[in-house]
């Protein structure tokens, strides 16, 4: 079997390349621009993606050992190793070498063994064609192969499973046209820095409380625009689009346990989109990774709500260019589709180590599509997979901060905290038994659900702070009001000073807004605790509204508050003998 559709140059492959992100209701619309070999400019063509998966049966042998050896073959840059029964979780170890192209031989690299299962029996329509596996390797531009599979030893029932089968990827390259030609437009050049936020969102030790009393408009979002790898092309907005964040407070999580994981989720129509407090994310859409929709083949399926996010990494290397990524996201599709025989990609989101959030599995990034990523509770949840292995080391700031937006954004669509605890039911016979109930944090990592070491030890221990991250606004409350109080009305001359207190370190928070009579009359910085205020002669209500900087929001209970020329005197009333 021939592989098409590669063309690698070690000369680009690891250039990085000028790229302008710009947001379009609520998606990023991508145009990539990159260099040749000459150095003429070179900008990504709107032309799909060919993928390409060769397979190869491993030979007979016995049941505890056997070999693929070297082997030239066609272009692959992703490799992983299946065999026929799904349900078998192989204990062992699977190893592979590659040749790069135009290069030399690598060492050897083991497959990772974590069987991840995927979608729940008949969750999807896979006809039979789902198989076990290892997850997929990246291994970048390559011609050659060898691989060697061992089982466990110590134990007879050890065996290698039936149908061994090596997989290797060919994620495709799009086609180029030179930047400036016929539909390539202007393209104003950029350097890439791949961040999905410029400011990171690290809380720090101790907030400093200075006084802020200058009157401001709101503080602008951060409009940090999401790069993509140069090889994408301008998409065209998709299904993804999202409604614009309200103003509204922060509704009440909810706190019900839901139904089991067994019942099966609605294929269509696509559900009504909730209102979201949570800006949207910047992504790049399928279109924009140039996902290959010719393999899917059935529509998304839909839960009703979404409970808990999970957090995975994809394991293998994390020495990749992300120049690579969209590929390497791409190559992930291939695999789960054609090797594992899933519907789609089983991820909601991915996120590569620069930060770059990806659109997972189709249906809506709005819309609590069911994935094949958490096997036994995959309706009602959504997840997000870490491109890499981060078992002795975390994710960069920037990774984490992208986590934690799209989980906000993911749970907060429906009213619950980031920060929150749910009770799920299992799905299947796994970890937990069928029907079982358990109570698990609202970001959890894929081995809270599943007998796996998933997300990693150090990625792991990262999801407190990425809670904290993604939490909504707490604490939050007037503290005081200069002036005279009487009952529970407070009098004023006309100007005093309001002070509040908030639980939410300083660094999460964009702002704060005094309200009087329902609109903001102050604006101050996310540090401030106090803000002068003045009221015309008469009674108004004033109230603290605090705006997270992934939009969230909490207002105070309203404060009465009376303005007067003149302070009144009230009485004390004297105790009699």
């Amino acid at each position: 079997m021939k592989l098409t559709g590669i063309r690698w140059s070690r000369r680009t492959a690891g250039i990085g390349a000028a790229l302008v992100a710009t947001a379009v209701t609520g998606t990023a619309g991508l145009v990539a621009v990159g260099f040749g070999e000459d150095g003429t400019e070179w900008a990504g063509a709107d032309a799909p993606v060919t993928t390409a998966l060769h397979t190869v049966d491993f030979p007979a042998a016995d049941d505890r050992e056997v070999t693929i050896p070297q082997r030239d073959t066609d272009h692959f840059a992703m490799v992983g190793v299946t065999w026929a029964n799904p349900k078998i979780d192989f204990e062992g170890t699977i190893s592979v070498r590659t040749r790069a192209v135009g290069g030399g031989w690598s060492g050897w690299l083991p497959l990772e063994l974590d069987n991840h299962f995927g979608p729940e029996p008949g969750a999807e329509a896979t006809n039979g064609k789902a198989r076990g596996g290892t997850d997929p390797l990246w291994v970048g531009p390559s011609d050659g192969v060898e691989v060697r599979a061992k089982a466990a030893g110590g134990r007879s029932s050890d065996r290698l499973p039936a149908g061994l089968r090596l997989e290797l990827v060919d994620p495709g390259q799009p086609e180029r046209r030179k930047a400036g030609a016929a539909g390539a437009g202007q393209v104003r050049h950029e350097r890439l820095q791949p961040v999905a936020e410029v400011q990171a969102l690290e809380p720090t030790p101790t907030d400093p409380t200075p006084t802020d009393t200058t009157t401001t408009e709101p503080a602008p979002t951060d409009t940090a625009t999401t790069t993509a790898p140069p090889e994408t092309a301008a998409p065209t907005p998709t299904e993804t689009t999202a409604p614009a964040p309200t103003e509204t407070t922060t509704p009440t999580p909810t706190t019900s346990a839901p139904a089991p994981t067994t019942s099966s989720p609605s294929a269509s129509p696509s559900p009504t989109t909730a209102p979201n407090p949570i800006r949207t994310p910047k992504v790049v859409t399928r279109a924009g990774w140039k996902a290959d929709e010719s393999i899917v083949l059935d529509p998304p399926t839909y839960g009703t709500t979404v409970k808990a996010f999970f957090v995975h990494h994809t394991a293998g290397t994390n020495s990749y260019s992300c120049v690579d990524s969209a590929a390497i996201v791409r190559g992930i599709e291939v695999y789960h589709v054609k090797s594992n025989g899933w519907n789609d990609i089983g991820y909601n989101f991915l996120v590569d180590k620069c930060g770059v959030v990806f659109e997972g599995r189709k249906g809506g990034i709005d819309k609590p599509v069911t994935g094949a990523h958490t096997y036994g509770f995959n309706t009602d949840t959504a997840a997000i997979a870490v491109l890499g292995t981060y078992i002795t080391s975390g994710a960069p700031t920037v990774v984490q901060d992208a986590i934690a937006h799209v989980a906000a954004y993911k749970l907060g669509q429906y009213g619950n905290d980031p920060y929150g605890r749910v009770t799920l039911v299992s799905g299947v016979n796994g970890k937990y038994d069928l029907g079982e109930s358990v109570v698990m944090n609202r970001i959890s990592g894929h081995r809270d659900a599943v007998a796996t070491e998933c997300p990693g030890d150090s990625l792991y221990a990262q999801l407190s702070g990425i809670r904290t991250k993604a939490a909504m606004m707490s604490g939050l409350a007037l503290t005081g009001l200069t002036g005279r109080k009487s009952g529970t009305t407070y009098y004023s001359r006309g100007s005093f000073t309001a002070s509040w207190s908030v639980g939410t370190p300083s660094s999460l928070i964009n702002s704060f807004e005094v309200l009087v009579d329902g609109k903001v009359v102050v604006t101050t910085a996310g540090t401030a605790r106090s803000a002068g205020v003045t009221v015309t002669p008469g009674a108004h209500t004033l109230q603290i509204r605090g705006v997270h900087r992934l939009g969230w929001t909490a207002t105070t209970t309203a404060q009465a508050v009376v303005g007067d020329t003149t302070l009144p005197t009230f009485a004390t009333q004297r105790g009699t003998r």
